[in-house]
């Protein structure tokens, strides 16, 4: 794996921050907007297929929302960040997209404190899925320009499969595996933090301020970002 992919474990709070807002809205989705997720696309793809075996249109319309507004912020988002980011190069293209995350993430905590209880609006439920998955979708492209291996930022399988195979591979090819993989430190931490987000979520009352969350934790986690390792946007060294 190349150095430069490995690179952006040095960037712990970015990714944590992200991490965190994933979590967060996966565990506010699956309580108040009807049991689908608005990152874990995986789940949302078992949902489809058991609302399609079992005729639950709602849920079908629910799974159907998240996954194609996922897709569709995936699509934007790659075309926006494009397919590779460097830890140490100019990273405008990021910023940009992730300020539009921050964008869709407020209109979705904007319209869930204008118009209260989801599930007494049936259209604002949809509407909410749309927008928080649209988000996630962005977040993802994010992700997958870093190249940072099973870290996507939006669900832990493939980061728990990793640290899995991480001790796997430690005990049959030796320590020089380390060097090519995330650290562990790392990975347990985006796991620990997605379900920290989660607890908190089914702790705190189910009030609509709730939904501001996303938003709050995206914004500070571009803030400690910029202040731990320098603004997002860079320019290149003057040649002079």
């Amino acid at each position: 794996m190349p150095s430069d992919s490995l690179r952006w474990q040095h960037r712990p709070a970015f990714l944590i921050g992200v991490s965190a807002t994933a979590g967060w809205l996966d565990a506010l989705a699956f309580l108040s907007l009807g049991k689908v997720f608005l990152s874990f696309m995986t789940g949302n793809l078992l949902f489809l297929g058991l609302a399609a075996g079992t005729d639950d249109g709602a849920l079908l319309g629910r799974a159907a929302v998240a996954l194609a507004a996922f897709l569709a912020g995936t699509a934007v988002g790659a075309r926006l960040t494009g397919s590779r980011l460097a830890a140490e190069t100019p990273s405008g293209t990021m910023t940009r997209t992730l300020r539009i995350e921050a964008v869709l993430l407020a209109v979705f905590g904007a319209l869930w404190l204008a118009l209260g209880t989801p599930a007494d609006h049936p259209g604002l439920l949809h509407v909410l899925i749309g927008v928080g998955a649209a988000a996630m979708g962005l977040q993802a492209s994010v992700a997958l320009a870093l190249h940072l291996p099973n870290i996507a930022t939006v669900a832990m399988t493939a980061t728990l499969a990793q640290l899995g195979a991480l001790l796997g591979w430690w005990r049959r090819e030796g320590s020089d595996v380390l060097e090519r993989t995330p650290d562990a430190s790392l990975m347990l931490a985006l796991c620990i933090t997605y379900l920290i987000a989660a607890v908190i979520v089914a702790v705190v009352p189910q009030t609509a301020v709730m939904a501001v969350g996303p938003v709050v934790l995206l914004l500070a986690t571009l803030a400690a970002d910029a202040r731990w390792t320098g603004p997002l946007v860079r320019r290149p060294a003057s040649s002079s």
